[in-house]
C-alpha cells in the first residue's frame, strides 16, 4: 500500500507539472493562432465537458472502478491525446491549416484529453477514500497530494519559462515525454489492491445502491468545490489576457509575467498545504474560514492593483485560499457519505470540478470581451455568497450536534 501512495504522489506531481506548463502559454498561443478569447474558452470547456461525461460513466461502470485501472487508462490516454493536441498547435503556428480547422481540431483533441483526465483524479480520490478511514487523516492525505500537485504548478511554469528559449511549444513536447514515462511506471509498479478486488467493489457498489445513495448531505461541499474550481479556472483563463491588456505588455512579456504569477501561487500553495499537514492541522471550519477570506482578499487586491508587483502579490493570497478550500471540499464530501459510496462520491467530485471547468472559461471569456474587470467581480460575488452559505450550513450542523450531545 505504501508503494502505491508514493507512486500516486509522483504521478500527482507529474500531472500538475505537465498541465501547468500550458498556463503561461495559453493567452499568447490563442492570439498567435488568431483565435478570440471566447474561442480559447471553448477549447478549455470542451475538455471539461468530456471530463464530466467520463466521470458520470465511470461512476456507473463497475468494470473500470479500481484505482489501478483508472490510473493506467488515464495516464496512457492523456499521453496520446496531449501529443495530438501539441501537434495541432504546431500545425497552427506554422499556418499549415486554416484557423477554422485548427480551432475544430483543438476542440476535439482537448475534449479527448479531458475524458482521460477524469480517470487519475477519480482513481486517486477513491484510493485515499477507501484506505484512509479517519476524516482528519484523510484531509491531511488529500492536502499532501494537493501539495504535490501544487509543487508541479511551480515546476511547470518554471520549465516553460526556461524552455521558451527553444520555442513556444518545446515545453509541451517535454510534458508529453514526462506523461509517457509516468504511464510506464504506473503500468509496471502500481500494485493491484488485493483487499478490494473488482468483485468486492461491485458488491460494495451494489450495497450502496441498495441502501440508497443521497447527494443531499454532500451538496454544500460540492458547491464549495464548484466555486473553487470556477475561481481557479477564471484566474488562469483571463489573467494572461488581463496582464497584457491592463499593463500594455507584449505577448512575450505577458507570458513571462504570468509564469511568475504561477510560480508565486505554486509556492504559496505548497507552503500552505505543508503547514496544514505538519503544523496547523486545520478543522474543516478553519479551512473554509481561512480559504474564503484569502480568496476574497486576493480578488480585491487584483482589482485595485495599479502595478504589476501588487497584482502578482494577490497570487500569494490565491495560493492560501485554494490550499485550504480544495482539501475542505474533498474531505467534506467524503465524510458526508458511507464508506461503500466513496468511489461514487469521488466521481461526483470530479464531475463537479469538470462542471466548473466547463462554465468558467465560457463565462469569464465572454465577460472579458465586455470589460476586463468583469470576471474578477463575478468571482468576488461568488466567493462572498458561497462563504455565507457555508457559514450558515456549518452553524446548523454545530447546533444539531450540540442538541444531540445534550
Amino acid at each position: 500500500m505504501q508503494r502505491n501512495f508514493k507512486l500516486l504522489a509522483w504521478a500527482t506531481l507529474a500531472n500538475g507539472t505537465c498541465f501547468s506548463m500550458i498556463l503561461p502559454l495559453l493567452a499568447p498561443l490563442i492570439r498567435q493562432l488568431h483565435l478570440t478569447e471566447f474561442q480559447g474558452g471553448m477549447i478549455v470547456s470542451a475538455g471539461a465537458m468530456c471530463m464530466a461525461i467520463a466521470s458520470i460513466l465511470i461512476a456507473k461502470n463497475k468494470n473500470i472502478q479500481t484505482p489501478y485501472q483508472l490510473m493506467n487508462y488515464g495516464f496512457w490516454g492523456m499521453t496520446i491525446t496531449w501529443a495530438i493536441f501539441t501537434l495541432i498547435l504546431y500545425l497552427g503556428i506554422h499556418q499549415s491549416l486554416v484557423p477554422v480547422a485548427i480551432f475544430l481540431l483543438l476542440v476535439l483533441s482537448r475534449a479527448a484529453t479531458g475524458a482521460f483526465m477524469a480517470m487519475p483524479q477519480i482513481g486517486l480520490q477513491s484510493y485515499v477514500m477507501q484506505h484512509v478511514i479517519d476524516t482528519e487523516q484523510r484531509s491531511q492525505k488529500m492536502a499532501m497530494y494537493g501539495a504535490m500537485n501544487s509543487l508541479g504548478m511551480i515546476i511547470g511554469p518554471f520549465i516553460t519559462s526556461v524552455l521558451l528559449m527553444g520555442g513556444i511549444l518545446l515545453s509541451m513536447w517535454f510534458a508529453v515525454i514526462l506523461l509517457f514515462i509516468l504511464s510506464i511506471l504506473l503500468t509496471a509498479f502500481f500494485q493491484k489492491d488485493v483487499s478490494t478486488p473488482r468483485d468486492s467493489i461491485q458488491r460494495t457498489s451494489s450495497k450502496s445502491e441498495s441502501t440508497g445513495f443521497s447527494i443531499k448531505p454532500a451538496l454544500p461541499w460540492l458547491i464549495l468545490g464548484f466555486s473553487t474550481y470556477v475561481a481557479i479556472v477564471t484566474l488562469n483563463m483571463t489573467a494572461g489576457f488581463y496582464i497584457q491588456d491592463r499593463f500594455q505588455l507584449s505577448t512575450q512579456q505577458s507570458a513571462s509575467y504570468f509564469s511568475q504569477c504561477m510560480l508565486i501561487v505554486g509556492f504559496s500553495l505548497v507552503l500552505t498545504q505543508i503547514m496544514i499537514v505538519k503544523v496547523l492541522k486545520f478543522s474543516l471550519k478553519a479551512l473554509i474560514g481561512v480559504g474564503m477570506t484569502a480568496m476574497i482578499a486576493g480578488i480585491l487586491l487584483s482589482l485595485s492593483a495599479s502595478q504589476m508587483i501588487y497584482f502578482q502579490a494577490s497570487y500569494l493570497l490565491y495560493g492560501v485560499g485554494v490550499a485550504c478550500l480544495l482539501p475542505a471540499f474533498t474531505a467534506g464530501a467524503a465524510q458526508s457519505v458511507s464508506q461503500d459510496a466513496q468511489v461514487k462520491m469521488a466521481s461526483l467530485c470530479t464531475a463537479t470540478q469538470a462542471l466548473g471547468l466547463i462554465l468558467a472559461p465560457l463565462f469569464s471569456t465572454l465577460l472579458y470581451r465586455y470589460a476586463i474587470h468583469l470576471p474578477f467581480y463575478l468571482l468576488l460575488v461568488l466567493m462572498v455568497v458561497v462563504g455565507l452559505y457555508l457559514a450558515w450550513v456549518l452553524a446548523r450542523q454545530t447546533k444539531t450536534a450540540f442538541k444531540l450531545q445534550v
